[in-house]
């Protein structure tokens, strides 16, 4: 199958890197704006050498041969992105999150069902092998409490920022922040095993730019509650726990499901994850393939409406937070 990446970031090395141990994926192209960083891109991947080199989405959108575009470009270029490359009759692997906000994301499903496109958030966690044993671990817990997810990670990128630059991932116009970037994988894996909440609750730490450098977000399902707690301004431990009242389940790097333990009340603990695989992203990338191959056009795991209720509480924690995007 003849792929385009779009954008030539680290998560596109990650997922190349994944999606070349698949027999049937084939790098056809890489989209950058300028043709010495795509060839840079490429460099780094020998065995994809032969790859055309785009410099605009409307290149991709003409190109006949391209069957698919996994789209990693900046978050508020999501959309636009995504709606071309449908209307043009390819399928559409579109890199968390999806858009910049609800209205965005409406409008990808929208085309992806009038052209008759598959359209696919790429969130890799819940396609990975861990995710359907943490699925069938959860009875174990019994009736479910509390859900505590954390992600923070200090950024590499913070430092530029304190020292008076502006890289993209603290900028609104990027569609950026802590909560889209990071906090969205603890959000995404709790919405996928409990559903939307009844209510949303958001604060956070805005930096001067206007977004967010860290937060937390509470979320109310009536008879147990959820907390998202995330930042790129410090580092965590990142152990997310799912507590029930027979016990709990901890896991881990929640993005990755690395390591995933029940542990009984009375201490006994049970490893239920299976040993993991450094090409984490290439099964969101299988999952993704076989759905084209058998014309499914929506993803039974990483659904439009898993996608559409993580998008509507990130919409409403945003603006509890007071970050206000250009797409908005």
């Amino acid at each position: 199958m003849n792929f385009v990446i779009v954008g030539t970031n680290f998560i596109s090395d990650t997922l190349l890197a994944a999606a070349n141990t698949l027999n049937d994926f084939n790098l056809y192209g890489v989209c950058s704006r300028a043709v010495s960083s795509g060839e840079a891109f490429l460099a780094k991947h020998p065995q994809n050498a032969q790859a055309k080199i785009f410099t605009s989405i409307e290149q991709v959108c003409q190109d006949q041969n391209v069957d698919a575009v996994y789209i990693a470009a900046p978050n508020s270029l999501h959309k636009q992105y995504a709606v071309m490359c449908l209307e043009a009759g390819k399928h559409v692997l579109g890199e968390k999150p999806s858009a910049a906000n609800s209205k965005e994301l409406a409008s990808i499903i929208a085309t992806a069902k009038k052209h008759q496109r598959l359209y696919m958030e790429a969130m890799m966690t819940t396609h990975l092998p861990n995710f359907e044993q943490l699925q069938q671990a959860m009875v174990k817990i019994g009736t479910p409490r509390k859900y505590i997810g954390q992600y923070s990670q200090y950024s590499s990128r913070y430092d530029k920022y304190k020292n008076g630059e502006r890289p993209n991932t603290f900028l609104p116009e990027f569609a950026n922040g802590a909560l889209v970037d990071l906090g969205i994988y603890p959000l995404y894996l709790l919405i996928a095993l409990w559903g939307a909440p009844k209510s949303v609750s958001a604060s956070g730490v805005l930096l001067d730019t206007g977004v967010d450098g860290a937060g937390d977000v509470l979320l109310n399902y009536a008879d147990k509650q959820a907390v998202i707690s995330y930042s790129k301004i410090s580092q965590g431990d990142n152990i997310t726990e799912i507590q029930g009242e027979l016990g709990r389940i901890r896991i881990e790097a929640v993005s990755q499901l690395k390591k995933v333990e029940f542990i009984a009340n009375n201490g006994d603990v049970e490893v239920i994850s299976q040993p993991f695989d450094e090409h984490f992203m290439k099964y969101e990338v299988e999952h993704f393939m076989s759905l084209v191959k058998q014309n499914i056009l929506e993803s039974p795991v990483n659904t439009h409406i898993l996608a559409s209720n993580v998008m509507s509480v990130l919409d409403e924690a945003r603006k509890q937070l007071g970050v206000v995007y250009p797409n908005d």
